[in-house]
C-alpha cells in the first residue's frame, strides 16, 4: 500500500494540472485577431467624407491644414479630425458572412445607409459601406473597397466613424498654451481683475503670480487659467460678422510670449444674449455661445470664497443639571 501512495499522488497532481490548464484554455486554439482592412497615412489623405443618416459632410486637407467643405465651413478641432482617421485605420472584418457578395441587396449593401470614404493624394479611394444590422445584436453588414466579401463589423466601430458636424467642431473660444501665458485680465460688466506672472522663467505651476497686488502661488494660479480654458459651447458657432458685438459686456485679454520671448496680446470680447454670451476673438472669424453662468464664475474668481458663518455649537457645561435634577453645590475650598 505504501508503494502506491507516490503513484496516487502523481496521478492526482497530473489530474489537477490538466484541469488547471483546461480552465485557462491552454488546449484551445487561439483565434487570431482580425487584421485591419484599411491603412492610410494622415499626410497622404486629401479628403474624407461621412455619409450617415441622410446627411453628408466632407473634410479636406491642404498643406497640413484641414477645412470642412460640406455642408459648410466650421472651425475644426485638430484632435477630432485626426482621431477619425485613426478609427478608419482600425476597421476590421469581425467575421466573413459571404465571401462572394453576390446578393448585396440581401444585406442592405446595394444602397448602403452609411458610407465612409477616404480619398488619397494619389487619387485612389477607400470606402467602407455599412448596410443592415446583423441578427446578432451589436453588429452590421459591411463591404470594403477592393473586396467582394460581405463581413460583419461592430456597432462601436461604425459609431466611431459616424461623426456629426458638432463632433468635429472646435468648441473652445479661448485656447492657449499655459507655459506661454504672461498675464490675463477679465472685465465682465465693469468688474475687472488681472493675473500676472512674476517669475517668467519658471513653469506656470512653479512660478509666483500676482492677482492685482496679492501674491498667488503657481499651484493656486491654475484655477484661473483652468476656468478660462474650460469655457466651451454646445451649439453651432456663428460667423463673427453675424453676431452683434457692439458695446460688449465682456473683455478678456491674454498676454503671451513665444519660445523666443516675443510678447503679444490677444483680446476677446463678449456680448450677453439672454442666458448666453457670444464670444469672439477681436478680428477673428467665429463667435462661440458660452453660458452666462460660466462667465460669471470666471469673473468671481478674484472674490474671496464665502466662509462658513454657522456658529459652532456651544459645548455642554459640565455642571449643567439634567432635567428634573438640582445642580450640585460647588465644592468647598
Amino acid at each position: 500500500m505504501k508503494r502506491l501512495i507516490p503513484t496516487l499522488l502523481l496521478v492526482i497532481i497530473c489530474i489537477g494540472g490538466f484541469w488547471y490548464a483546461s480552465s485557462k484554455d491552454f488546449f484551445k486554439e487561439k483565434t487570431p485577431e482580425a487584421a485591419p482592412v484599411a491603412k492610410v497615412k494622415n499626410e497622404e489623405v486629401a479628403s474624407y467624407s461621412v455619409l450617415s443618416d441622410g446627411s453628408e459632410l466632407e473634410l479636406q486637407q491642404k498643406d497640413g491644414k484641414w477645412t470642412m467643405s460640406k455642408p459648410s465651413p466650421l472651425p475644426l478641432n485638430d484632435y477630432s479630425v485626426t482621431s477619425w482617421l485613426d478609427s478608419f485605420n482600425m476597421i476590421a472584418k469581425d467575421k466573413i458572412i459571404d465571401p462572394e457578395g453576390k446578393d448585396l441587396a440581401k444585406f442592405g449593401l446595394d444602397k448602403p445607409k452609411q458610407k465612409f470614404t477616404v480619398k488619397l493624394t494619389n487619387g485612389t479611394e477607400q470606402t467602407l459601406s455599412v448596410g443592415n444590422a446583423v441578427p446578432v445584436q451589436g453588429y452590421d453588414y459591411a463591404l470594403f473597397t477592393g473586396s467582394p466579401e460581405v463581413f460583419r463589423i461592430s456597432d462601436s466601430t461604425v459609431k466611431s466613424l459616424a461623426k456629426t458636424e458638432m463632433d468635429f467642431m472646435e468648441k473652445s473660444p479661448v485656447k492657449f498654451d499655459y507655459e506661454q501665458i504672461r498675464g490675463l485680465s477679465v472685465d465682465w460688466k465693469g468688474h475687472k481683475w488681472s493675473l500676472t506672472k512674476t517669475d517668467v522663467d519658471k513653469k506656470s505651476y512653479e512660478a509666483n503670480w500676482k492677482l492685482g497686488d496679492q501674491e498667488v502661488k503657481g499651484a493656486d494660479s491654475s484655477k484661473y487659467l483652468d476656468k478660462l480654458q474650460s469655457l466651451a459651447t454646445e451649439q453651432p458657432v456663428k460667423k463673427t460678422a453675424d453676431v452683434k458685438l457692439d458695446a460688449p459686456e465682456l473683455r478678456i485679454e491674454l498676454k503671451t510670449a513665444d519660445t523666443s520671448g516675443k510678447e503679444a496680446t490677444t483680446a476677446y470680447v463678449g456680448k450677453l444674449d439672454g442666458e448666453q454670451v457670444w464670444i469672439a476673438q477681436e478680428g477673428g472669424e467665429w463667435a462661440f455661445a458660452v453660458p452666462a453662468s460660466a462667465i460669471q464664475e470666471l469673473s468671481d474668481l478674484d472674490k474671496p470664497q464665502p466662509a462658513d458663518t454657522a456658529a459652532p455649537a456651544a459645548p455642554a457645561s459640565p455642571t449643567a443639571p439634567a432635567d428634573g435634577q438640582t445642580a450640585p453645590a460647588p465644592a468647598a475650598k
